[in-house]
């Protein structure tokens, strides 16, 4: 909870109301959250959004350092913003011996300094950030602390504003959000209470607020457009093809066929769609092996029940072998070897070292 008193206590932190959770973080520990601005949120209060406590004006009036805080505030804001957003890297040292580098000890930790609240709004990270919060949530609840479960419910939040704002993966949010809380009802009767019922009770809220917040949307449909208006189905008929051809996995292609009459038939109809995905996520002699008799929609399926299929991410958290960092590809790390090798982790195998910490 934030210190809003001024006396030989305070710590001297600046607290931040972050946008994309509608919570209070340290500056120091998320600095690219000083330059957004407040989203509201269903069930939050009307707090201000940032409150400094300078440990050099602990013992002054709180009369005397109003303007002097808010004048900070503001210089903060608009001159630091930018300095800060270039030197500061989401990642992460998880737990070692040495004394270079301190890790971090728990998952809220390591949630905060990989920056997974405000990643949902890069769409390249986003599939492989609900991925994880689907593991946790599906599997893992149970196990989780309180501290780790309000994280998630910020990056469920996250999500939900993301999805809300710019129509985009609202049935995903929605489906997080209710197993969320379906998971934490049956926690509830199981008895396996994480954190006080007070606490239990109020994540429940939460999330019933999020579910009817994002239930209440309605995406957009080609009936909303008007004449002067280019849907994606306007598209020539190559061109959504091509475009169907770089999803990932066949329920992405399930899923968009279920959006329109014309895509369901262009899925049906279209076999090199099946065949780009089946060399995509499997060997060329499988496929040799498997492929004679069938369509390259029944080979797939069939090589997929016996081999699987590829786990396929446009950004993916990784971990230097040299120094133990975990960090997004894209993004990088600072670290003291110049070309270190790194291991792509899957949000299976995140989420169960996150367990370990």
């Amino acid at each position: 909870m934030v210190f809003i008193g001024r006396d030989w206590r305070a710590p001297g932190e600046t607290w931040i109301r972050t946008p994309q959770t509608n919570g209070w973080e340290r500056s120091r520990l998320r600095p690219l959250q000083i330059a957004c601005e407040a989203i509201p949120v269903p069930g939050s209060g009307g707090l201000d959004e940032l409150c400094h406590t300078p440990s050099s004006a602990s013992l002054q009036s709180v009369d005397s350092t109003t303007s002097s805080s808010s004048n900070s505030r503001d210089s903060l804001s608009d001159e630091g913003a930018s300095e800060l957003d270039e030197c500061w890297v989401p990642h992460c040292h998880i737990k070692s011996k040495t004394k270079e580098f301190v890790g971090v000890t728990s998952m809220s930790d390591a949630f905060h300094n990989l920056d997974m609240a405000r990643g949902v709004y890069d769409l390249k990270r986003f599939a492989y950030i609900t991925k994880t919060c689907q593991i946790l949530i599906d599997e893992k609840l149970q196990n989780l602390s309180a501290t780790a479960r309000k994280t998630l419910l910020q990056i469920l939040t996250a999500i939900v504003l993301r999805a809300v704002d710019n129509d985009f993966h609202q049935e995903t949010a929605r489906e997080l959000v209710s197993n969320f809380g379906s998971q934490l009802e049956g926690t509830v009767c199981m008895h396996h209470v994480c954190g006080s019922p007070s606490l239990v009770s109020k994540h429940r809220q939460s999330a019933t607020g999020l579910l009817d917040f994002v239930s209440n949307q309605c995406p957009r449909t080609p009936a909303d457009s008007d004449e002067t208006t280019i849907t994606f189905l306007d598209l020539p008929r190559e061109v959504l093809s091509l475009v169907l051809r770089k999803l990932p996995d066949h329920t992405s292609v399930l899923e968009t066929a279920k959006a329109h009459e014309a895509l369901e038939s262009l899925v049906e109809s279209e076999g090199r769609l099946w065949e780009s995905l089946a060399r995509f996520h499997f060997a060329p002699h499988h496929i040799d092996k498997e492929k004679s008799g069938r369509t390259w929609r029944e080979a797939y399926f069939y090589l997929k029940r016996h081999h699987g299929v590829k786990e396929f991410y446009a950004d993916m958290i990784h971990l230097c072998c040299h120094c133990r960092c975990l960090f997004w590809r894209s993004l990088g790390h600072p670290c003291v070897s110049q070309n270190a090798p790194s291991v792509r982790v899957t949000p299976q195998q995140f989420v169960d070292m996150l367990l370990f910490l």
